[in-house]
């Protein structure tokens, strides 16, 4: 056979499979069963069992029993071993199993040791001539032991989702109980594999084995799982090309599977380990794990579980003898795994009716069984009539339970406090900041820019979201101009002896996500870890260790971004020396600049008034506070003009590079009022980029502005004020202030003005008049409340009448003595950036700080 006869078999055999595979897969799926089913199933029909009985010498051409075709099938199929293991991996939340971990842990022991131990007995006493090697019992015992005792944690999964049970705490501990099954048995699997590869028991080669596969787990889950995270993140940052995250995960799987293979067991492991760790990555979007699903589910999956289905042979079960072993084979899994699971529930604390519903929903076998049952065939552990049995078992068990875990779970009523957890939760789903996997701090060393930082730090902190502080580095000398550079230096060390002013953008941020996480009770992914950390700071020796603890957990949330060259020297700073080193653990660190505008950041008014006309050297005379003269050169004032234009051209098109990287939510704090335009449209009094940052990112933007002591301290305390009128962009900015509350124990008060009149306003000056609200106020402040409530934050409301939207928020600024104002706004694009007429008086007459959140 030549090899372009060759490559159209292989090339037919995969459109048979893709396409019948895909086909049936949509039937099983019709008939609310799980997909890879059907998948499975076209297997036996275009194997020997259908297809090869009824036309036998077209089975044989499309699917020859020659060796080196069946090793181009092979191929792909342990491909799909591989990106399937991958993909299980990445399902596996290790949270969830730690949030249900008693009930999980002995669900899942009982589960694993009675059909284990049932499994075993089986293989021990089986006929000689099903065993692939008589003299090899022992391996092919314990395979089938494990084989028996794995649950399938997608079959689970899909049947609970499908009834609306994943959020139900039942359903949790059922998934949790079967991810916990997966995991311990794919690490016997690899090590019974490598027993089976050596081909008798090496005792030195098995200690070998076992031994790095225990060395291998807890690397992965330490070090391995930050340097995947790290690498997901650096690939994802650095790279332009397209879809250079998916390269990464892919080069991620391959070495791990490389690395078992050299200890001596299963790539399996490797690539399963691999999804486990790429699916805690903090910036694993949804996109990019679908880009991946796609693959493995259009061709990898059907392939895989087609090649499997070739590999059956029901013409075996014409033999009664066979067909009994079967039946046995059935009876002892079902029956060994229901007992084990049920008593195990019981023992960790669940009623009979959960432990029923959970014996019954880890009955399944699905693709898991199947995979287990290819790597034994491969191996030549099962010999191909035990693959079959192994097969048959599965395939029934899945089909069995959905219907049967339906019924089980309707049974389970619904506690009070599960009710209330559900509907949390139901309502956080249409929140903004939850939904929010990554945050970018961007920010310059002014007033504002520490103010943002402090504010992006109390966001991460609560939320639990990874923030990359994104900061200018102070430059070097210029050439050709050292009189500006030493201007530069001179003003640095003026303006370090201002409280706060040198303070490091990331430091502050830090600082302000160690003051967060304490207050974040109930947040998903930093409460699952209070009790760690608690448990952490009591182990610790030094009596800093509570700081210590929070620091390291802040640490793995907020990230540092090196974006220019570091300063040649650091000056020392009231709150320490900036830290400019490149070598810290996540291999960059952020430089924050040193403004020669910083203190007119701190205070408004100029100190530099222009008096005086031009002398004959063309010099502008310019009065000092001192009273005294200085001259400048229109020339040098222009330079220097176009040299700050190109800063900021230069400032927004490096934000625009970065804001494309994965970023849900940008706090951006830059210095700079807005620039000059001969537009009919009056600026808006904000920095200069905002125009074009608010144009590159589609998502939430946040423009923090300073004032008063925030503009000293951005650690001051605050006392927010959030404008509410029912839009979603208002509510977005209520959830931001709410947070901010929930950060630092701040009083929130949200303020809606009515349209409304109240009695004896028709045709007066505007006056704050408070107003009962109607039904829909109502229902919107209630709203509003219920968030508070699920964030543990009080909430102020205050209704105003009169519809003077501007007049009410200024005056509720001045009684209610609040120092930030939270702005929901909608930008409206023309020529230059507008928020409306009430945005535009609010921040000119700017008298608190201000967040404008623009969504």
């Amino acid at each position: 056979m030549h090899a372009g006869h060759g490559t159209a078999i292989f090339f037919t055999q995969l459109l048979l499979l893709v396409l019948v595979g895909r086909l049936l897969g949509e039937v099983m799926q019709r008939l609310r069963q799980p997909a890879v089913m059907g998948q499975l199933l076209a297997g036996v029909l275009l194997g020997p069992s259908v297809f090869g009985a009824l036309l036998p010498a077209w089975q044989h051409a499309v699917f020859p029993d020659n060796e080196a075709q069946k090793k181009m099938l092979d191929a792909v199929s342990e491909l799909g071993v591989l990106l399937l293991l991958l993909s299980t991996g990445l399902e596996t939340d290790l949270g969830l199993v730690r949030r249900m971990k008693r009930m999980a842990i002995f669900a899942s022991a009982g589960g694993m040791i009675i059909p284990f131990a049932c499994g075993f007995a089986l293989g021990w006493h089986l006929p000689d001539n099903l065993l692939p090697h008589p003299e090899a019992r022992l391996v092919t015992s314990l395979f089938i032991g494990t084989a028996l005792s794995i649950s399938s944690v997608k079959v689970v999964a899909m049947v609970i989702r499908e009834v609306d049970y994943l959020r139900r705490n039942i359903g949790q501990i059922i998934l949790a109980a079967a991810i916990l099954d997966d995991t311990t048995g794919w690490i016997i699997i690899a090590a019974i594999a490598g027993l089976g590869a050596s081909g008798s028991i090496d005792i030195g080669h098995l200690s070998f084995s076992l031994g790095g596969t225990l060395l291998f787990i807890v690397l992965c889950f330490t070090v391995g799982k930050r340097a995947v995270a790290v690498a997901i993140r650096w690939t994802n940052d650095r790279f332009t090309s397209e879809m250079p995250v998916l390269s990464a995960i892919l080069v991620i799987t391959f070495v791990l599977a490389l690395a078992t293979d050299k200890l001596g067991v299963h790539t399996a492991l490797g690539a399963f380990m691999a999804g486990v760790m790429i699916g805690q990555s903090p910036i694993l979007t949804e996109q990019i794990e679908a880009q991946l699903r796609g693959l493995i589910v259009a061709l990898f999956a059907p392939v895989f579980f087609g090649v499997a289905g070739l590999s059956v042979d029901l013409t075996i079960l014409f033999d009664w003898r066979m067909l009994g072993l079967v039946a046995g084979l059935i009876l002892i899994a079902s029956i060994g795994k229901f007992t084990g699971c049920f008593l195990g529930g019981r023992l960790g604390g669940m009623s009979s009716a959960e432990a029923l519903a959970l014996a019954t929903g880890m009955n399944a076998r699905g693709s898991t069984e199947i995979i287990v049952a290819s790597i034994g065939l491969s191996l030549g552990v099962l010999s191909k009539d035990l693959f079959t049995m192994v097969v048959i078992m599965a395939l029934i068990t899945t089909l069995i339970m959905p219907p049967v875990l339906r019924r089980a779970l309707v049974r389970i009523p619904l506690s009070a406090e599960e009710k209330a957890r559900l509907e949390k939760e139901a309502a956080e789903e249409k929140d903004f900041l939850p939904n929010v996997e990554r945050i970018l701090a961007a920010v310059d060393g002014s007033a504002n820019g520490r103010f943002a930082a402090w504010i992006a730090g109390l966001t991460a902190g609560v939320r639990g979201t990874l923030t990359t502080v994104l900061a200018p580095a102070p430059d070097d000398a210029e050439e050709g101009t050292p009189d500006r550079s030493e201007k530069k230096r001179a003003d640095a060390d003026d303006t370090a002896n201002e409280e706060g002013a040198g303070r490091h953008a990331y430091d502050i941020a830090l600082s302000a996500a160690m003051l967060a996480i304490p207050r974040a009770p109930g947040t998903p992914g930093v409460d699952d870890k209070a009790k760690d950390r608690k448990d952490a700071a009591k182990e610790e020796k030094h009596p800093d260790d509570t700081a210590k603890v929070l620091r390291r957990e802040a640490e793995r949330l907020v990230l540092r971004e090196r974006t220019g060259k570091a300063p040649q020297k650091t000056p020392e700073l009231p709150h320490g020396p900036v830290d400019n080193d490149a070598g810290d653990a996540n291999g960059a660190a952020t430089a924050a600049s040193v403004d020669d505008d910083r203190q007119r950041d701190a205070d408004p008014a100029p100190k530099h008034e222009p008096v005086g006309e031009a002398h004959d050297d063309k010099r502008v005379s310019n009065a000092t506070e001192d009273g005294e003269f200085v001259a400048s050169d229109p020339s040098d004032a222009a330079r220097e003009q176009e040299a700050k234009q190109a800063d900021t051209s230069h400032e927004a098109t490096r934000i625009s590079d970065e804001i494309g990287k994965g970023y849900g939510f940008v706090i951006a704090g830059f210095d700079a009022p807005g620039e000059e335009s001969d537009s009919d449209v009056p600026p808006l009094p904000l920095p200069t980029g905002v125009l074009p940052l608010t144009k590159a990112f589609d998502g939430a933007i946040a423009i923090v502005l300073a004032h008063g002591d925030h503009a000293r301290t951005p650690d001051a305390p605050l006392d927010i004020l959030v404008p509410v009128s029912g839009t979603d962009y208002s509510r977005h900015a209520a959830e931001l202030a709410i947070t901010l509350a929930r950060a630092t124990n701040a009083p929130v008060t949200a303020l809606h003005v009515s349209a409304r009149m109240a009695p004896g306003m028709m045709h007066k000056r505007w006056r704050p008049r408070s107003l009962r609200p109607d039904a829909a106020e109502a229902a919107m402040l209630e709203n509003l409340q219920a968030l508070a409530e699920r964030n543990g934050v009080t909430l102020r409301t205050r209704l105003l009448a009169g519809g003077k939207v501007d007049e009410a928020v200024l005056h509720q600024i001045h009684h209610g003595k609040h120092n930030l104002l939270v702005l929901g706004v909608q930008p409206r694009f023309g020529d230059r950036l507008n928020f409306g007429a009430i945005s535009h008086r609010l921040l000119e007459e700017r008298r608190c700080s201000v967040i404008v959140l623009s969504a």
